[in-house]
């Protein structure tokens, strides 16, 4: 095992978040400028909308918790959090968030040599009801725009994962990127860009090895799982909530079970931590099965607790391997 972590480089990118999350009792009851939030979307607001809505759930909300997110961010930490050898590449802002989003990276031993600065961090609210369900408002920031000037060396050997940008700047510096990569990454969509539709999901499906996506991405993306694995993807790696989840090959379909919980404290960034576990058991060489019940354990441990909290640590790692001989 330790001679796998330590050779293969694992390199995320995508948005660098700074999340401040809020307890609500009713996300139904809640509602902004004519927009109204419903359980498990995800929504973008200009900055000053933004600001707004902050400024008007601080008078009404509970504050619980703040930290780095975003879902390439959130999947690269808990594998470097893992002992596997980690990057990214991205852009944060020359701001306080900016700082401590660099922070939290490093202090899990992840390469930020390739994150640019300039301009605001993109901001995430996260607003939690009574039943846990959340919400995810997104306000990009400015700092993307770095990105267009980022020309810096690929690693052909190294494994990407990519997930949305949420400004135009940032989709566009991938869409470059994976012009410039000779292997194919591994790719979760999430909510933003399965919005922007097929001909924009073509560019990265075309280059995708794992592909990671809820049931309800997959339909809002027009795609069939037939014509996902015709465009030469390894894997569908299909999210189905509390009904566990699905691995697709051509010819194989292999399915698990959820892990019970220890408790369902936030459920913020459980595909993510999904994700990495899968990664995680594809890196280590594991059955796709056992790579599976992987991802779904460390999804389960994540609910835990607030954001990266709840996280697998080493120890969860080894006992769910060990029990594996």
């Amino acid at each position: 095992m330790r001679r796998t972590l330590r050779e293969r480089l694992i390199i995320g990118c995508g948005a660098l978040n700074w999340d401040i999350f809020f307890q609500v009792e009713d996300l139904s009851s809640l509602s902004f400028e004519g927009l109204t939030l419903e359980p498990g979307r995800e929504y973008v607001l200009e900055r000053e909308a933004f600001l707004g809505l902050l400024h008007r759930l601080k008078q009404k909300a509970l504050l619980v918790f703040e930290g780095g997110g975003g879902s390439a961010a959130n999947t690269i930490y808990a594998l470097a959090s893992l002992g596997f050898k980690t990057a990214f590449l991205g852009a944060v802002g020359v701001d306080p968030f900016g700082d401590r989003v660099l922070e939290e990276l490093l202090s899990r031993g992840i390469s930020v040599e390739r994150i640019r600065r300039e301009g605001e961090t993109s901001l995430a609210l996260i607003i939690l009801d009574q039943n846990r369900d959340r919400t995810i408002i997104v306000s990009p920031g400015s700092a993307e725009r770095a990105l267009a000037l980022e020309d810096g060396d690929l690693f052909p050997q190294a494994l990407y994962h990519l997930t949305s940008l949420a400004s135009p700047e940032g989709a566009s510096f991938q869409k470059a990127l994976l012009t410039k990569l000779p292997q194919r990454i591994s790719f979760d969509p999430g909510e933003i860009y399965t919005g922007k539709g097929k001909d924009f999901l073509l560019h990265f499906l075309q280059k995708t090895r794992y592909l990671f996506i809820t049931e309800g991405e997959l339909a809002k993306s027009s795609f069939s799982q037939k014509e996902l694995l015709n465009l030469g993807i390894d894997t569908l790696f299909l999210k189905r909530g509390k009904k566990g989840a699905k691995a697709i090959k051509r010819g194989l379909i292999v399915q698990s079970s959820v892990y019970q919980a220890p408790k369902i404290v936030d459920n913020t960034g459980a595909g993510d931590y999904f994700n990495a576990g899968v990664l995680a058991g594809l890196l280590l060489n594991l059955p796709l099965e056992r790579a599976l019940d992987l991802g779904l354990y460390s999804a389960s441990l994540s609910l835990r607790d607030y954001g990266r909290k709840g996280i697998m640590n080493q120890i969860e790692f080894k006992n769910f391997l060990s029990r594996l001989k």
